[in-house]
């Protein structure tokens, strides 16, 4: 039996209970969080500053990762790799913190980072004993070397090496959809602020 046979084999034992449920919940709430900051913000502009910013360091850090990883070949531990273990998941959750300052409202900024750390703090450990297994002592040593998801100044300084990228790769893995999502949600954020457009009457501070 190939390599590549038994990775198909594991990822499919992977993909099932409280795994599946969790990449369900947290595909339905990229969708239907930034769709609710965008019906419920009102104007701040510091905070729509600062969530424009996150917004794009999330889309930038997920290009840039989907570009060098070969999913489920090899183990990437360079570039955006040596950053966090994660680096895929910090840019989204980067993105969502983002959308809910570009809100105005700090509720829904510490909701989201509630919500979004636990949502994939949970899936990271479901898929760290996958990629254990796939990867065996290799990944046990990536652990040991690399923080799971906060990058740390070591890693920061480590992280900056020039890795082979690909945007053919970053398309492969679909992370186009992602970019253009991010990007049309900064400027609907921009397009009601400026128009005054669907303003609540209810105070949400």
């Amino acid at each position: 039996m190939s390599q590549d046979t038994d990775i198909q084999q594991e990822r499919k034992k992977l993909k099932q209970g409280a795994y599946l449920t969790l990449t369900h919940l947290r595909i339905y709430l990229g969708f239907f969080f930034p769709l609710a900051m965008l019906i419920l913000g009102r104007l701040n502009v510091p905070m729509l500053v600062v969530g424009a910013v996150l917004v794009l360091c999330g889309v930038g850090l997920r290009l840039y990762s989907a570009g060098v990883l070969r999913k489920d070949r090899r183990l990437q531990r360079t570039g955006p790799y040596k950053l966090c273990r994660n680096p895929l998941y910090l840019g989204t959750i980067l993105l969502q913190l983002g959308f809910a300052f570009a809100s105005g409202v700090w509720s829904f900024v510490i909701l989201a980072l509630v919500v979004f750390a636990a949502i994939y703090t949970a899936v990271i450990l479901l898929e760290e004993r996958w990629l254990t297994k796939v990867f065996g002592e290799p990944y046990e040593e990536y652990i040991r070397e690399t923080p799971r998801l906060l990058p740390t100044f070591r890693s920061l300084q480590e992280s900056i090496v020039r890795v082979p990228y690909s945007f053919r790769q970053a398309y492969s893995n679909h992370e186009h959809k992602t970019t253009i999502a991010g990007v049309i949600g900064v400027i609907l954020f921009l397009i009601k602020y400026t128009l005054s457009l669907w303003i609540l009457p209810i105070n949400l501070w």
